[in-house]
């Protein structure tokens, strides 16, 4: 382990080690990026059994997809309070309305309310998801940051793995539809996870006065149910983080009238645009939209692309996807050793590189080794874009602003393209297909690339506070950075 940094002006709040807290913390906001995957994955593997249950069509599907991916984006107007009213506070709230909806989900009778009820869930869970990010950055040593970043967003990836591996316990063809009905019905034995989630499913349909349809994908979002076990042990365990109370002491709004409150926050919310944060917050939303022109349209339509193209079963399709993730939660990990080893500017560009033409080929091939291969390659690059990314959104602003330039950056500025081109890809994908669809999308990482390369700044072994130094363009201590560091991150700057 290397040595503890020398002291600084801010030792106060940077601490060298991790202790018992810490590590309490972080297993508490791992369940936030956990069912962040969890839910990303319910709505994609799902997708075939839902749109014939509701009756999606396939260019309709894009427009649900894209509809719901708006809360993503609402989630911003969300995370403007939590550099008011704190993150500890907006951290639980969000639990709850996760809660609420991905359950309400489970009982959805049309395509309306199914929409309806994934915006809410997202807008929730995508601030979450954020908070979570954002307090163990506060709260995490210098020198390990992106390692912890990393390892957080990990279980997110360990998120769409368990849908995965559920897949073929819940998603059991029925009569009717599938590869089943191509020959003689022979319904697949039940198990004890599919039998339950169906009393469990047919019980409330019967109470909220539906018919009972027996729609397995349902099971799958009556699971939202979990994180309501998570509440007691957040609300007397966590506590504030130590940049947010230091910040809290200085800035306070107590005694504030309401049109004071409103006029402060509303002139708060327009600081990471203001000079001195623009070209941050330009940087980190340009990267986001980047990757999302092509990860939107290849998370809509991949499963649709393997079961209704490929002819793959349920089975098989969440067979690729968990090993494809299995590659993702790898790539968590080595993304945590380059991020803090060889820096944050080279693993983010080399990274949109690889996972660009790795995308591009998964919808390219036919075979299910092909499939299987691209897959892993896929999940493994955009996990090492993505993470140096989340790193980036969360250390380059300073504490006062961090979760309001996080929520511009990253859920609002950041999801432009994410939204858009699932609309585009659904207007497009009856004449071009979804694999030229998305082959045309999927040079975004590659302008990411190109931008991280000019402009990002290099942040490896900083402290929150030197990295504002950095973006100020002032020199920083050589005890906390070697000449090589300090020199490209100004330069970047």
């Amino acid at each position: 382990m290397s040595a503890s940094p020398a002291p600084t002006p801010h030792s106060h709040l940077e601490i060298t080690q991790v202790n018992s807290y810490l590590i309490f913390l972080f297993v508490l906001l791992s369940t936030a990026t956990l069912f962040d995957g969890f839910d990303a994955a319910m709505l994609t593997v799902a997708a075939p059994d839902a749109r014939e249950t509701l009756h999606i069509s396939l260019s309709e599907w894009g427009v649900v997809f894209g509809l719901a991916r708006l809360g993503v984006v609402a989630s911003f107007f969300f995370l403007l309070f939590a550099d008011w009213w704190g993150r500890r506070a907006l951290m639980l709230a969000t639990i709850i309305g996760f809660t609420v909806f991905n359950s309400l989900t489970a009982f959805a009778t049309d395509k309306i309310q199914f929409t309806v009820y994934q915006f809410f869930a997202r807008l929730f869970l995508q601030a979450e998801y954020s908070l979570a990010i954002i307090m163990i950055g506060e709260e995490f040593p210098a020198r390990l940051r992106g390692r912890a970043i990393a390892v957080l967003t990990s279980f997110a990836t360990l998120g769409v793995m368990l849908v995965a591996a559920m897949n073929s316990y819940v998603l059991l063809e029925q009569c009717g539809t599938g590869s089943v009905a191509a020959g003689n019905c022979v319904p697949p034995p039940g198990n004890w996870l599919h039998d339950n989630g169906q009393l469990a499913i047919a019980w409330g349909q019967q109470l909220l006065g539906h018919s009972v349809d027996g729609a397995n994908w349902r099971i799958l979002y009556i699971l939202g149910l979990l994180p309501l076990a998570l509440i007691f042990f957040l609300r007397f365990g966590m506590r504030e983080t130590r940049r947010f109370v230091a910040e809290q002491s200085v800035n306070t709004r107590a005694g504030l009238s309401v049109r004071e409150i409103l006029r402060a926050e509303y002139a708060h919310a327009k600081l990471p645009w203001q000079p001195q944060y623009r070209r941050c917050t330009l940087l980190v939303g340009l990267l986001w939209n980047c990757v999302n022109l092509v990860i939107a349209p290849a998370v809509a339509f991949w499963v649709i692309y393997a079961r209704e193209e490929l002819g793959f079963s349920p089975s098989t399709v969440g067979i690729i996807i968990f090993w494809g993730y299995a590659g993702g939660m790898l790539g968590h990990f080595v993304a945590g050793y380059l991020i803090d080893r060889i820096g944050r500017k080279w693993t983010c560009s080399a990274f949109y590189i690889f996972a660009a033409i790795a995308i591009f080929v998964l919808f390219q091939v036919r075979s299910e080794a092909e499939q299987y291969f691209w897959m892993i390659l896929t999940v493994f690059g955009f996990t090492l874009a993505n993470t140096a990314t989340h790193v980036y959104a969360s250390e380059l602003f300073p504490t006062a602003i961090r979760a309001t330039a996080y929520g511009w950056t990253t859920n609002l500025f950041g999801r432009i393209t994410e939204v858009g081109t699932s609309f585009l890809v659904a207007a497009f994908v009856n004449t071009l297909g979804i694999s030229g669809s998305v082959a045309i999308v999927s040079v975004g990482p590659i302008l990411g690339a190109l931008i991280v390369l000019r402009y990002a700044p290099e942040t490896k072994g900083l402290t929150l506070e030197e990295v504002q130094q950095v973006v100020r363009g002032e020199t920083i201590s050589l005890e906390r950075a070697t000449p090589p560091v300090v020199k490209s991150a100004a330069g970047g700057e």
